[in-house]
């Protein structure tokens, strides 16, 4: 016969935690034994070239593809025709760099003041500016996150093409980014 409700004593509980326990651990052994051996960074490969031949060939803007150092991995690359961050088309390349911190180089034909508004934290421009791959660049920080960027905005036959390196490395890396820009 059962006992009421409200009469269990510990040894039920106890006996009620090892049966969920035993279950528990056997599906913790089951995933275990069906999981892969994990070797090394298991990291889907990034297609920059792929993402930078999608601006070329579609057409919206001319592109400057980046080629930093070996060192840096990508570590994201799209290109997006109707870009919902800002009112135009956006090519999006990203890395980690050799000291492990996050750059980004953004282009699209939307206004400048719209992608540092939307790409840099709404960052206020420093006063300094540093000549790279031919361009002109505006250094600008953002107060609030402490992310940086380097902007441009360069002439081209079809209109003008905002160009934003941003991320939380430091200067001299996103120099770097920016000045290997072809």
């Amino acid at each position: 016969m059962a006992k009421p409700r409200g009469r269990e004593t510990v040894s039920d509980m106890v006996r009620s935690l090892a049966v969920v326990g035993a279950v528990v651990a056997a599906l913790f052994l089951v995933v275990v034994w069906q999981r892969p051996e994990v070797q090394g960074d298991v990291r889907s490969p990034v297609d920059v070239a792929g993402a930078v031949g999608a601006v070329q060939t579609s057409g919206p803007f001319p592109v400057l593809a980046p080629a930093p150092p070996a060192s840096w991995t990508p570590t994201s690359a799209w290109f997006e025709p109707n870009s919902a961050d800002v009112p135009g088309a956006v090519l999006h390349v990203g890395y980690q760099t050799a000291s492990g911190s996050y750059a980004e180089v953004r282009q699209t034909d939307a206004a400048l003041d719209d992608a540092v508004s939307a790409w840099a934290d709404y960052g206020v421009p420093t006063g300094e500016q540093t000549e790279l791959a031919g361009l002109t660049w505006q250094r600008v920080e953002s107060d609030r996150t402490g992310r940086r960027a380097l902007v441009t905005s360069r002439s081209t036959g079809d209109g003008a093409v905002a160009v934003v390196v941003t991320g939380k490395a430091d200067w001299p890396e996103l120099e770097v980014l920016a000045g290997s820009l072809r």
